[in-house]
């Protein structure tokens, strides 16, 4: 059995790693796209040992992480007394894509996406505890350590404030460092530019198009 690497020389060479990030002036974004890049080029490089090996249970009291705080958010664990406040948010022209989007099941309703296991959903609140929006992970694939991201903030007039974009970069660091994914993807319609562009911003980047996917409004 492979000796594991001691914590100090993982710190040493992030410590490495830290200085030159701050030449080239690394922002946030810069970080969570940079540590994405080496999950992934990880993967490619290492194989498992053996077929059989178990999957690493990383969400069991996952939730005991729950709260995350930001500087203007909270999100916490989604409980059955938000679904009625989240159904009206997904009646809104923009909000129905929280579930029409996504890359399959389409036709679950958020009571079924609540009752799965393999979904884990957070609820983004103001300060003053507020709802404002819902962020989830779906259909956590535990042995592949991958996952949809999922995010919509359903109240209108709170909508262009910034607070999907900050809900999102803290929900990414704990799908990374504390469920410890290492894939989390996304989907979109293709003609919704501004939330592509958004993605793009928070490290995400095109890997395919899905052409005749889905139809919305008979279209």
């Amino acid at each position: 059995m492979k000796k594991e690497i001691s914590d100090e020389t993982i710190k040493t060479i992030a410590a490495s790693f830290l200085k030159q990030a701050q030449k080239y002036g690394f922002t946030l974004n810069d970080y969570l796209r940079f540590t994405n890049y080496l999950l992934e080029e990880a993967m490619n490089s290492l194989s498992l040992t053996s077929n059989k090996e178990k999957p690493p249970v990383y969400l069991q009291n996952s939730f005991k992480k729950l709260p995350i705080e930001t500087e203007r958010l909270i999100i916490r664990q989604t409980t059955k007394k938000d679904l009625p406040l989240i159904k009206s948010w997904l009646e809104d022209k923009e909000g129905r894509f929280f579930l029409l989007s996504r890359l399959d099941n389409q036709n679950q309703t958020i009571d079924e996406v609540f009752e799965d296991e393999s979904n884990l959903l957070g609820t983004i609140c103001l300060k003053d505890k507020t709802p404002i929006g819902i962020i989830a992970y779906l259909n956590i694939d535990e042995y592949h350590r991958k996952a949809e991201l999922r995010k919509m903030i359903g109240v209108t007039k709170e909508r262009g404030k910034g607070y999907g974009n900050e809900a999102t970069k803290a929900w990414i660091e704990y799908g990374l460092f504390t469920l410890n994914l290492e894939k989390i993807y996304l989907t979109t319609i293709n003609t919704d530019i501004k939330n592509i562009r958004i993605n793009e911003a928070l490290g995400f980047r095109v890997e395919g198009l899905l052409r005749n996917e889905l139809k919305i409004n008979g279209e």
